[in-house]
């Protein structure tokens, strides 16, 4: 994904591993990752491999809390 991109998201609050969701942090922040899921907790990984994958445990899941709002459907990218 570039800067400019569009994406289509089902509205859906859980995914499977290795799908491409949207997820907010805090109520407030929200950013497109890939889903690996643990036992344990979530790991959110990007596409872009600068930024390294963040995991959040099961407690912190629903202490920040870490959400999933929608799961990427189709990307429209435009040049």
């Amino acid at each position: 994904m570039s800067e400019g991109d569009i994406v289509i998201v089902r509205q859906q609050d859980d995914a499977e591993s290795g799908e491409i969701v949207i997820v907010t942090v805090n109520g407030t922040d929200a950013t497109c990752k890939r889903l690996r899921k643990y036992r344990d907790g979530i790991e959110l990984i990007s596409n872009n491999p600068s930024y390294e994958p963040i995991f959040f445990t099961n407690e912190e899941i629903e202490t920040k809390p870490v959400k999933i709002i929608g799961r990427v459907v189709e990307l429209r990218a435009k040049f």
